[in-house]
């Protein structure tokens, strides 16, 4: 696969998770860095460029209204959470390139 292609499933590798307030994680999708982070009542998923302060996509949803709860999520919810936002982020990226891709009209 060459930069701007795609042929199937995001990869992932995820290089670290651990914590607690926050919980946090780092890998890559695609080739390109995420990083996952939940703490107080949400929990975010950022892909690309400055993963923290600039980010090429992200997501952030709540999840709790208790406070704090989020951040002592076990580490197989936030797998969970992780692959969700996989999907929608797959998601975005289908739908980028498809808009992007030649028509074939001159």
């Amino acid at each position: 696969m060459t930069d701007g292609e795609y042929d199937g499933d995001p990869v992932i590798k995820i290089d670290w998770m651990a914590g607690n307030c926050p919980v946090q994680a780092e890998g890559t999708i695609d080739g390109k860095p995420f990083y996952f982070r939940a703490r107080h009542e949400h929990w975010s998923f950022h892909v690309g460029g400055d993963v923290i302060s600039r980010p090429e996509w992200g997501i952030r949803e709540r999840y709790s209204d208790e406070e704090y709860a989020a951040g002592w999520m076990t580490q197989y919810e936030a797998l969970g959470f992780i692959a969700h936002a996989v999907g929608l982020y797959a998601k975005h990226r289908d739908e980028t390139l498809s808009t992007d891709a030649p028509t074939g009209d001159k």
